[in-house]
């Protein structure tokens, strides 16, 4: 079993914090300590680099092999790729983590895009009577927690990260888009419903990862357009906060670093998730979220993660993703509270040759202190 992080009170202000054994500063840290330095609040050796997603085309692309495809490369239901081939992806990309996926299972019908990836056409759970489609495994079980001390043996030097949701985008899913805005005036207590149960999931979730000894639990919960909210902040206060920090109650108990995964502008919720007690936030979409404003307002009270623009990874050129970079490097990363990710995952149709200079030029010029 792993050692997880203890977690310290984020505070970059001052910007002179140093490592917690100033030597590893002179020599080169391994992706965990790197990791585990910004988690605590301090400066590590060099930018990290934290992608959690990273979709099945591209991968195929970048290692230049046919891999074999599988459930954990479906939309919503990533269970990771095996080690060894994440391991290949780091060593090329710099990359410091390593993903399990945890999931939960979401009722609904996929439709194969044109990537060959599963995305969701519509949701399974219209009515109470459908409640019975929505099976949720047991986080306690042997059969669940098997696989994952498997991948933590194997997880070596590299930080580890266990991704699952809160539940709102799970609900949502589960129901279909369409279906589930009309039930927020129709039927909101089959929406709480749908709430409670993914949340009960991932308190079950949270635990065990902890216990397991992975460093961070990263929620994908997709709570905002890139022009504001997918609902107005009084509603999300009323009926999806209590779950939220139903979550973030047990994430505070155990200990574990906690990253929130968003697209969108969440700047209309920014308070009510910083004040529930996420430690890191991700992504920081650029096209609604300007990385600079919230470093400057928030910097203090929690890690960023994110800001390369995707639009930027797919249509531009590697000159134009350095130059980008090399300003996020400039303005965010001094002081630490900063890793490196795109601004949303690296999707199919990202560029490898763009995705290479996005990390490579981190890996080059992300050293501390940054000096761009």
């Amino acid at each position: 079993m792993r050692q997880a992080p203890r977690l310290q009170p984020v505070d970059h202000r001052d910007g002179q914090r140093i490592a917690r054994d100033k030597e590893l500063t002179m020599t080169e840290m391994t992706p965990r300590e790197r990791v585990q330095c910004v988690l605590a609040g301090e400066i590590p050796d060099r930018v990290p680099y934290m992608e959690v997603g990273i979709d099945f085309p591209f991968l195929c692309r970048l290692l230049d092999q046919d891999l074999p495809a599988g459930r954990f490369f479906e939309a919503g239901e990533y269970e990771s790729p095996p080690v060894e081939i994440q391991v290949q992806i780091n060593q090329i990309l710099h990359r410091d983590v390593l993903v399990y996926g945890m999931l939960p299972p979401i009722p609904a019908v996929k439709r194969p895009g044109a990537d060959g990836i599963l995305y969701f056409k519509d949701g399974k759970i219209k009515d109470w009577e459908d409640l019975d489609q929505l099976q949720l495994p047991n986080p306690s079980s042997e059969a669940f927690l098997a696989p994952a001390r498997s991948f933590l043996a194997q997880a070596g030097d590299y930080a580890t990260v266990c991704a699952s949701r809160v539940g709102i985008s799970s609900t949502y899913l589960a129901m279909g888009m369409e279906h589930f805005f009309y039930c927020l005036y129709d039927d909101p207590l089959l929406i709480e419903e749908l709430l409670r149960r993914y949340s009960d999931y991932a308190v079950a979730a949270v635990e065990q990862a902890a216990r397991l000894g992975f460093d961070m639990f990263w929620t994908a919960d997709d709570i905002a357009f890139r022009t504001g909210p997918l609902f107005s902040p009084k509603m999300f206060r009323e009926l999806m906060l209590p779950y939220v920090r139903r979550v973030a109650d047990r994430v505070r108990d155990v200990g574990i670093a906690w990253v929130y995964h968003s697209d969108g502008n969440l700047i209309p919720l920014l308070e009510d998730l910083l004040a529930s007690g996420i430690h890191v936030l991700n992504p920081i979409e650029p096209a609604c979220m300007d990385i600079r404003a919230v470093k400057k307002q928030y910097g203090d009270r929690v890690i960023l993660c994110g800001n390369v623009d995707v639009d930027l990874l797919t249509t531009g050129i590697p000159d134009q993703v350095r130059e980008t970079t090399l300003g996020l490097l400039r303005d965010v990363a001094p002081g630490g509270g900063y890793m490196l990710a795109s601004g949303n995952s690296v999707t199919s149709y990202c560029k490898v040759e763009c995705v290479r200079a996005m990390c490579d030029t981190a890996y080059e010029f992300g050293r501390y202190p940054i000096q761009v």
